[in-house]
């Protein structure tokens, strides 16, 4: 498998560096007589150095396939929802935030805006209003899976959606049908796209 094709790599790679510091600490002669102790010094710090980034890139996710962000991503656009027929469905694929120590996840964010219609209706009809407009939030673990949290819409808050020749798939059985070319019709009219928070 992948994953053991990266360990394998990497263990090859720290055996080499291990062996080459080794190597190092015996005196050698050369044109210039033996090795000096500050040459033997640099060949075991590059060694190790070695080491060190090979154990960055082993943690399990790092043989992960890279999901993709905004429009490169197959996920990011605008749906038909058959449960709520003409109402406005957004999903846009975007990077990972910065965390308190400068580093980022691995794992790209999805921002989903939607409408849900008038109360009482079973569709839209109209254009919504700014205010009128949900917005939830989930994560992409690779190119072909979406987990999303609708808790703040009174749903599950880890429902995962799974990409299907031309839509999403949720585990109801529901499924949003991307929308080639969009849907402006839908979005408020003062607004021609809907930007990220």
């Amino acid at each position: 498998s992948s994953s053991t094709m990266v360990r394998l790599t990497a263990f090859a790679i720290v055996s080499a560096g291990a062996i080459s510091g080794a190597a190092a600490l015996v005196p050698t002669q050369g044109t210039s007589g033996t090795t000096s102790r500050r040459e033997a010094f640099g060949k075991v710090a590059a060694s190790v150095f070695g080491i060190g980034v090979v154990s960055t890139i082993l943690p399990e996710d790092a043989h992960a396939e890279k999901a993709l962000t905004g429009s490169a991503s197959q996920f990011t656009g605008f749906y038909d929802d058959p449960n709520h027929p003409g109402c406005l469905r957004s999903v846009k694929v975007i990077g990972p935030k910065l965390r308190a120590d400068g580093t980022r996840s691995r794992i790209p964010l999805v921002e989903v805006k939607g409408w849900d219609g008038k109360e009482g209706e079973k569709m839209c009809t109209s254009r919504p209003l700014r205010q009128d407009i949900w917005a939830i939030e989930g994560k992409l673990p690779d190119k072909d899976t979406v987990t999303l949290d609708f808790s703040s819409k009174g749903g599950p808050a880890n429902v995962k959606g799974v990409w299907e020749k031309d839509g999403i798939v949720f585990p109801d059985g529901n499924k949003w049908s991307k929308v080639a070319y969009g849907t402006p019709d839908r979005l408020p009219s003062d607004m021609k796209t809907l930007k990220s928070d």
